[in-house]
Protein backbone atom coordinates (compact mmCIF):
# COMPACT_ATOMS: atom_id res chain seq x y z
CA UNK A 1 0.00 0.00 0.00
CA UNK A 2 1.05 3.64 -0.54
CA UNK A 3 2.83 5.19 1.52
CA UNK A 4 0.78 7.71 3.92
CA UNK A 5 2.75 11.46 3.57
CA UNK A 6 2.69 15.11 4.31
CA UNK A 7 0.75 15.84 1.14
CA UNK A 8 -2.01 12.84 1.62
CA UNK A 9 -2.59 14.30 5.38
CA UNK A 10 -3.12 17.97 3.51
CA UNK A 11 -5.15 16.03 0.95
CA UNK A 12 -7.17 15.00 3.69
CA UNK A 13 -8.00 18.14 5.04
CA UNK A 14 -8.78 19.77 1.92
CA UNK A 15 -11.06 16.68 0.54
CA UNK A 16 -12.72 16.74 4.95
CA UNK A 17 -11.78 13.03 5.07
CA UNK A 18 -10.92 11.67 8.72
CA UNK A 19 -7.94 10.95 9.40
CA UNK A 20 -7.50 7.85 11.41
CA UNK A 21 -4.65 7.77 13.78
CA UNK A 22 -3.73 5.61 17.32
CA UNK A 23 -0.68 5.67 19.82
CA UNK A 24 1.72 2.36 19.78
CA UNK A 25 4.86 1.81 21.25
CA UNK A 26 6.34 -0.85 19.77
CA UNK A 27 6.63 -3.40 16.13
CA UNK A 28 4.42 -5.76 16.98
CA UNK A 29 1.53 -3.22 17.75
CA UNK A 30 2.58 -1.25 14.69
CA UNK A 31 2.01 -3.69 11.99
CA UNK A 32 -0.52 -5.09 13.06
CA UNK A 33 -2.57 -1.46 12.56
CA UNK A 34 0.06 -0.35 9.49
CA UNK A 35 -2.71 -0.85 7.11
CA UNK A 36 -5.84 0.38 8.74
CA UNK A 37 -4.83 3.60 10.01
CA UNK A 38 -3.04 6.55 8.63
CA UNK A 39 -1.19 7.84 11.72
CA UNK A 40 1.15 5.92 14.14
CA UNK A 41 2.46 8.72 17.22
CA UNK A 42 4.32 7.06 19.37
CA UNK A 43 3.43 8.92 22.58
CA UNK A 44 5.47 9.60 25.90
CA UNK A 45 2.24 8.47 27.23
CA UNK A 46 4.32 4.62 27.40
CA UNK A 47 5.68 6.06 30.51
CA UNK A 48 2.26 5.55 31.70
CA UNK A 49 1.57 2.25 29.62
CA UNK A 50 4.18 0.31 29.85
CA UNK A 51 6.19 1.90 33.14
CA UNK A 52 3.07 2.05 35.68
CA UNK A 53 4.12 5.58 36.23
CA UNK A 54 1.64 8.39 37.08
CA UNK A 55 2.94 10.81 34.42
CA UNK A 56 4.78 10.91 31.70
CA UNK A 57 7.84 13.48 32.63
CA UNK A 58 10.26 10.50 33.36
CA UNK A 59 11.47 9.72 29.97
CA UNK A 60 14.40 10.39 28.38
CA UNK A 61 15.25 11.07 24.50
CA UNK A 62 17.08 7.14 24.93
CA UNK A 63 13.86 6.00 25.87
CA UNK A 64 11.82 7.65 22.93
CA UNK A 65 14.18 6.58 20.40
CA UNK A 66 13.83 3.34 21.26
CA UNK A 67 10.42 3.02 21.01
CA UNK A 68 10.24 5.13 17.55
CA UNK A 69 12.96 2.74 15.98
CA UNK A 70 10.26 -0.03 17.00
CA UNK A 71 7.48 1.34 15.63
CA UNK A 72 9.52 2.54 12.09
CA UNK A 73 10.24 -1.57 12.19
CA UNK A 74 6.66 -2.51 12.49
CA UNK A 75 5.56 0.16 10.01
CA UNK A 76 5.74 0.75 6.53
CA UNK A 77 2.39 2.90 5.29
CA UNK A 78 1.34 4.71 8.47
CA UNK A 79 3.35 8.46 8.86
CA UNK A 80 5.04 8.06 12.48
CA UNK A 81 4.86 10.96 14.70
CA UNK A 82 7.41 10.81 17.65
CA UNK A 83 6.52 12.76 20.21
CA UNK A 84 9.61 14.54 22.03
CA UNK A 85 9.79 13.93 25.94
CA UNK A 86 9.81 16.70 28.87
CA UNK A 87 12.93 18.39 28.88
CA UNK A 88 13.99 18.19 25.28
CA UNK A 89 12.92 20.74 23.64
CA UNK A 90 13.39 23.19 26.61
CA UNK A 91 15.26 25.92 24.46
CA UNK A 92 15.54 26.53 20.67
CA UNK A 93 19.40 24.75 20.52
CA UNK A 94 18.13 21.73 22.66
CA UNK A 95 15.16 21.43 20.45
CA UNK A 96 17.53 20.98 16.91
CA UNK A 97 20.22 18.63 18.85
CA UNK A 98 17.32 16.53 19.79
CA UNK A 99 14.87 16.56 16.38
CA UNK A 100 18.06 15.94 14.47
CA UNK A 101 18.53 12.79 16.93
CA UNK A 102 15.66 11.65 16.05
CA UNK A 103 15.04 12.40 11.95
CA UNK A 104 18.83 10.53 12.01
CA UNK A 105 18.33 7.39 14.10
CA UNK A 106 14.72 6.56 13.49
CA UNK A 107 12.54 6.68 10.53
CA UNK A 108 9.88 8.77 11.82
CA UNK A 109 8.53 11.24 9.57
CA UNK A 110 7.32 14.12 12.42
CA UNK A 111 8.00 15.22 15.65
CA UNK A 112 4.99 16.06 18.16
CA UNK A 113 6.06 19.24 21.17
CA UNK A 114 3.30 20.01 23.63
CA UNK A 115 3.92 24.22 23.38
CA UNK A 116 2.61 26.97 24.63
CA UNK A 117 2.24 30.63 23.58
CA UNK A 118 6.27 30.95 24.79
CA UNK A 119 7.24 27.78 22.35
CA UNK A 120 6.28 29.05 19.11
CA UNK A 121 9.81 30.25 18.01
CA UNK A 122 10.88 26.90 18.66
CA UNK A 123 7.91 25.50 16.30
CA UNK A 124 9.39 27.86 13.69
CA UNK A 125 12.63 27.17 14.27
CA UNK A 126 12.62 23.42 13.78
CA UNK A 127 9.75 23.91 10.79
CA UNK A 128 12.92 26.22 9.28
CA UNK A 129 15.45 23.65 9.73
CA UNK A 130 12.95 21.30 7.71
CA UNK A 131 11.36 19.44 9.91
CA UNK A 132 7.70 18.05 10.49
CA UNK A 133 6.34 19.78 13.17
CA UNK A 134 2.85 18.77 15.04
CA UNK A 135 2.28 21.27 18.18
CA UNK A 136 0.03 19.49 20.72
CA UNK A 137 -2.34 22.76 22.87
CA UNK A 138 -4.63 22.25 25.43
CA UNK A 139 -4.18 19.41 28.05
CA UNK A 140 -0.58 18.90 27.80
CA UNK A 141 0.33 16.00 29.84
CA UNK A 142 4.15 17.67 30.63
CA UNK A 143 2.60 20.53 32.16
CA UNK A 144 0.45 18.75 34.65
CA UNK A 145 2.78 18.79 37.97
CA UNK A 146 2.95 22.57 37.24
CA UNK A 147 -1.30 22.85 36.52
CA UNK A 148 -1.98 20.81 39.71
CA UNK A 149 -3.59 17.65 37.55
CA UNK A 150 -5.09 16.75 34.18
CA UNK A 151 -7.48 19.38 33.39
CA UNK A 152 -10.38 20.05 30.55
CA UNK A 153 -8.87 23.50 28.69
CA UNK A 154 -11.53 25.59 26.68
CA UNK A 155 -14.35 25.33 29.30
CA UNK A 156 -14.38 29.80 29.38
CA UNK A 157 -14.39 31.83 27.03
CA UNK A 158 -10.83 33.27 27.53
CA UNK A 159 -9.26 30.30 28.02
CA UNK A 160 -10.71 29.23 24.74
CA UNK A 161 -10.06 32.29 22.41
CA UNK A 162 -6.14 31.78 23.99
CA UNK A 163 -6.31 28.45 22.38
CA UNK A 164 -8.24 29.50 19.02
CA UNK A 165 -5.25 32.04 18.88
CA UNK A 166 -2.36 29.83 19.81
CA UNK A 167 -3.31 27.10 17.45
CA UNK A 168 -3.80 29.91 14.31
CA UNK A 169 0.24 31.26 15.79
CA UNK A 170 1.07 27.61 15.50
CA UNK A 171 -0.35 27.00 11.68
CA UNK A 172 1.27 30.32 11.05
CA UNK A 173 4.54 29.25 12.29
CA UNK A 174 4.66 26.41 9.93
CA UNK A 175 3.20 23.24 12.04
CA UNK A 176 1.87 20.67 9.36
CA UNK A 177 -1.16 19.72 11.65
CA UNK A 178 -1.99 20.50 15.01
CA UNK A 179 -2.61 17.49 18.25
CA UNK A 180 -5.76 18.86 20.45
CA UNK A 181 -5.83 17.12 23.65
CA UNK A 182 -8.83 17.71 26.60
CA UNK A 183 -10.20 20.17 25.59
CA UNK A 184 -14.42 20.64 24.78
CA UNK A 185 -16.04 19.35 21.73
CA UNK A 186 -16.95 22.74 20.68
CA UNK A 187 -13.52 24.03 21.17
CA UNK A 188 -11.76 21.21 19.12
CA UNK A 189 -14.43 21.41 16.16
CA UNK A 190 -14.13 25.51 15.71
CA UNK A 191 -10.13 24.99 15.50
CA UNK A 192 -10.88 22.27 13.36
CA UNK A 193 -12.93 24.68 11.02
CA UNK A 194 -10.36 27.82 11.31
CA UNK A 195 -7.38 26.20 10.07
CA UNK A 196 -6.43 25.12 6.72
CA UNK A 197 -4.09 22.36 8.32
CA UNK A 198 -5.42 18.93 10.27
Amino acid sequence: MKKITLNTLRQYKQDSKKIVAITAYHALMAGIFDEVVDVILVGDSLNMSFNAKHDTLGLSVRDMLYHTKAVCSGASRAFIIADMPFGSYATTQKALKNALRFYTQTNCDALKLEINEDKLDIVESLVKEGFAIMPHIGLCPQSVRSEGGYKVKGKDSLNAKNLLNLAKECERAGAFGILLEGITSSLGAEISKSLTIP
